[in-house]
Parts: structure tokens; sequence; C-alpha cells
């Protein structure tokens, strides 16, 4: 297979790399077989002839049989998603084998993950002492290259994890940036964004690891001088929630004026204060409240919404305003 040809098919996901249908394994209380279910919808003959092309290759193995793969680019595993994946396959089973390749000796160990460890722990969590696995022959890029497809492709892999992934790739293997996105299916460009992310402190970087930051949010705080203030400045987004925007924004002013972000950081917490007192305002007199102040915070005003006559009597009265 040729180069173009194996990252048109890694673009398509890791579906179209084992071009078979999905499989189903037995739930914990059935006996395991080493010939899982095929799609019931061909007819007898093109069943068995997929049969010959997806069974070659699937093996029931030995959880404890199989490690963890050495490329995972995936560096945590929240433990909810795992527990509602293993509930599932008690009661539906695992509808999809794991993908493995053999490791030299003769230890207990014989089987490197591949694809597919969020299925394997939440095997283990079912309580299936066996899972189906897919055994294919495969060198440390390949390994690798179809770990990463895996899981950059999924919604819930966090952008730092994305990043590293692609970076180890990169390092590891010697590929140039384009190489490795047709493989990938990603452009260029966006190989290059991910590969910016990993420049960012370590602080920074678990914020966006664990969602309290977006990779936009990461992206724009690279205009930031390196150092305690770029940290500073993910910590002042993450707590009081700034746009993407506004870190750009306070990006283009710092270099106009040093002291722009010590004012935006300064005027935060302020307008946290401001906010919650809107809050409470317009939980106790039922309507919306916008308090707007000056920068020093000194003076003001308050606007107070009603909608109707009857709904501004009734403000009044809240506040202690009787009639004439």
């Amino acid at each position: 297979m040729d180069a173009n040809t194996k990252g048109r098919r890694l673009g398509r996901g890791i579906g179209s790399l084992l071009q078979m249908p999905q499989v189903a394994v037995a739930r914990p209380d059935v006996p395991p077989t080493n010939e899982p279910a095929l799609e019931r919808s061909k007819s007898p003959d093109q069943e068995s002839g997929a049969a010959d092309a997806v069974l070659s290759g699937v093996v029931n193995v030995d959880l404890v049989n199989v490690r963890p793969s050495r490329f995972q680019p995936r560096r945590t595993f929240d433990q909810a998603p795992l527990q509602q994946l293993a509930d599932s396959i008690k009661h539906s089973g695992l509808m999809q084998p794991i993908i493995v390749r053999r490791v030299p000796g003769d230890g207990p160990v014989q089987y490197e993950l591949v694809a597919g460890e969020r299925r394997w722990r939440a095997a283990a969590l079912a309580g299936l002492k066996t899972i189906p696995a897919l055994d294919r022959p495969l060198s440390d890029e390949e390994a690798a290259e179809w770990g990463l497809v895996e899981n950059i492709q999924r919604e819930d892999l966090n952008a730092m994890d994305r990043a590293y992934g692609v970076r180890s790739l990169l390092e590891r293997f010697g590929c140039t940036q384009e190489e490795l996105g047709g493989r990938l299916g990603l452009d260029r460009t966006t190989i290059a964004n991910l590969l910016r992310l990993c420049e960012l402190e370590e602080d920074i970087a678990k914020l966006l690891a664990d969602g309290k930051l977006s990779a936009g949010h990461g992206r724009a705080l690279l205009a930031f001088p390196a150092g305690e203030q770029r940290v500073r400045a993910a910590n002042m987004a993450s707590q009081f929630s700034w746009s993407v925007r506004k870190i750009e924004q306070l990006a283009r002013d710092r270099a106009k004026s040093p002291e722009s972000i010590a004012q935006a950081i300064a005027s935060s917490p302020r307008d946290a204060v401001l906010r919650d007192l809107e809050r409470q305002l317009g939980q106790h007199l039922g309507t919306k409240v916008t308090i707007a102040a000056d920068k020093q915070g000194k003076r003001g005003r308050i606007h107070i919404e009603f909608y109707g006559i009857d709904h501004f009597d009734g403000l009044l009265a809240k506040m202690g305003v009787g009639s004439p």
C-alpha cells in the first residue's frame, strides 16, 4: 500500500483500516466464543465471504495478557464515562473488538494495545475475562499512527492530548507536518495549530486538558510573552470566563500599553462582584437588573426593567416606595 492510499484510508477513521463490520462479544454471564456475530443483512454466500475476511486475525484474548500502548495519546480516562461503557457492555455486550499486536517474548503479557483502550478498561470493569481482538502485525510507527487516528477523531479527546499525540508522532518518526496531516486526515494548518499548543506552560496546558479553557483560548494566549504574565492571563481567563476575543484584544492592547493587562486583571474581580449584585437584585425584584460603573468603581447607574404598569407598581412596592 503506498503512502497516499494509506493516508486517505486513515483520514476516514479506524473503521476504514479494518474494512469490517462491527462484531459483538457475549456479556459476562454468557460463555465467550471465538466467532463474533456478523451483520445479518447479507445473503448466506456474502456472509460466508465476509466471515472469512473478518475472522482472520480475530481472537479472544485474556484481558490480563494485554498491556496499554506506549503510544497512547490520551493521558487521562474519566471514570464516569468508563463506568457507563462498562454498564452498556454488561447489558448489550461489546460491539467492536480492540486492536492489538503481539509482544515479543514468553512472558505473561502477550499483546500490546493499538486501539481500544477505553473498551479494554471498560470490559474489565464489566467483569469480562476475555475480549475479542484483531491481531495485527504492526510496526511501532503504524501502531502509534493507528492509536492516534482512533483518538484524534473522538470529540472528547482534549486539545492538549491531541497536540501531544501529534508532536510525539513527528518527533518519533521524523515525518513532516504535511505528511502527517495527510496520514491523519487533517490539513497542515490544523497540525501546526495543535503543535503551537505544546508551547504553552504546564499550568495553562492543564487548564486546556481539564476543559477550563478551549484550544482557541490557548492559541490566543500564545500572543502573550511566555512566562508569568501569560500564566496569569490564562488563570484570569479561566476564573472570569473571558472569551477568546477578549484575550486577543488584550494581547493587542498589551503591545500598545503594558498596563492594559493589569487594568483588565484589576477590573475582573470588580466585574464579578457587579454581576453577582445584578443577580441578587434581579432575584429580589423579579426582573432584570443591570449595573454599570466607571473604571474606578466609584460612580455608576442601576438599570431596572419593567414590563407594564402593574409590574412597575409591584417593583415600587418591593423597594418600599408607596403611593403619594
